[in-house]
């Protein structure tokens, strides 16, 4: 059966964002979390005494090559056909906009683009930035009876009084339906902000239900298949297998507290998988077991944080991401400032930088979300 069909409980389900349900530690888990820092405060192992399976100094992490087959880039297909299944059932109700929420690395964009090409809707371009500065609007379009998608609404907004005008003047427009029927694809915190700042309508948004310890193990286990044989992968700490076998729905021990780590957030989940999956250093031969690492590699912030750094990283969460050239138009700060302070934080593997887009890096983002809450500033819902 394929893994968005099944009856009782489908692996890729759209939802109202305000339905998500977050995934919960249960009692176990989190009893076995105190065993383990307390374990490894007083250097006894990993569990509350007793020594690990399997000492991590003695393992490798995959190649890239193994990854690619074990967990390779995620398929959107089957959460662009949920998309598919939820419009048809809500019909017109949705009204002219339906906006798809996404929290960072759950690639909305690349789920939107898969939709539009399923669909043969008109996917609008990304908007120049001069345009945006201007205050023009972020994106014109004639309506007619072919769907149009916005990928990406955070790459039409800045934080910047002229671009906001322009945002929301094609906003009141496509909500009113004079654009025709359009989905709108939105980072979870630029939504934060402009549902705060324009009153966007919360019944029009929608998300991906969370994916709790269940749905990530038949995920990773129907991910691994897919390359062959599901390999046997043991937990470094309990040497228990991390798939019982013919039993891919059984909440793993170690997925569920995966899952409550990452909020339900597959994308990001599939991060820290393919950092802790590990193997003994080969002798000429492919290993027969893998093993999961312990512990998640989150990268860690200063241990003094001042409030250019903290109004930097909130920044780059509400934009999804900010180009060089932008980071003076909506920040405080100079650009020779900003990017000292991005460098910084490069160094530590929080934030990282590609083609001069700066951006929160996935296993910097728990840690930076904890530091935004602690500092009571603007949050995600996702």
């Amino acid at each position: 059966m394929a893994q968005d069909d099944q009856p009782e409980s489908p692996l890729w389900e759209m939802i109202a964002l305000d339905q998500r349900a977050l995934p919960k530690a249960s009692q176990v888990s989190q009893a076995r979390q105190r065993w383990r820092c307390l374990g490894r405060w007083l250097r006894f192992g990993a569990e509350a005494g007793d020594d690990p399976a399997k000492d991590e100094a003695e393992l490798q992490h995959l190649s890239q090559v193994r990854l690619a087959n074990l967990a390779p880039p995620i398929d959107w297909q089957p959460g662009a056909r949920a998309l598919t299944r939820y419009l048809s059932e809500v019909g017109d109700s949705a009204g002219p906009v339906t906006f798809l929420i996404g929290a960072p690395e759950c690639h909305h964009a690349e789920l939107l683009r898969v939709w539009a090409m399923q669909q043969a809707a008109r996917t609008l371009p990304e908007p120049l930035p001069t345009s945006l500065l201007a205050g023009d609007s972020p994106w014109t379009l004639e309506p007619s009876e072919t769907p149009w998608v916005i990928p990406q609404l955070e790459r039409g907004f800045l934080r910047q009084a002229a671009a906001l005008a322009g945002l929301r003047s094609f906003l009141e427009e496509a909500l009113a339906g004079r654009l025709g029927r359009g989905v709108i694809g939105c980072d979870s915190w630029t939504w934060a902000y402009l549902h705060h700042t324009l009153a966007l309508p919360d019944a029009s948004a929608v998300t991906l239900q969370a994916f709790d310890g269940a749905r990530l193990s038949r995920y990773f286990a129907h991910a691994a298949r897919a390359a062959g044989k599901l390999p046997a992968i043991r937990a470094v700490g309990s040497g228990e297998s991390v798939f019982a076998e013919g039993e891919e729905a059984l909440v793993s021990r170690e997925l569920q507290p995966l899952a409550v780590h990452c909020r339900g957030q597959l994308g990001l989940a599939w991060y820290y998988w393919r950092a802790r999956l590990c193997e003994e250093a080969p002798e000429g031969h492919v290993a027969d077991t893998l093993w999961l690492a312990e512990h998640l590699d989150d990268a860690t912030l200063p241990g003094e944080v001042g409030e250019e750094t903290v109004l930097l990283l909130h920044t780059l969460l509400l934009h999804g991401g900010l180009d060089e050239a932008l980071l003076p138009e909506v920040l405080p700060l100079s650009r020779a400032r900003a990017l000292s302070g991005l460098r910084q934080l490069q160094r530590r593997g929080v934030v990282s930088c590609d083609a001069d887009r700066w951006r929160v890096a996935p296993l910097g983002y728990a840690s930076v979300r904890r530091l935004l809450e602690e500092r009571t500033y603007l949050l995600d819902v996702l």
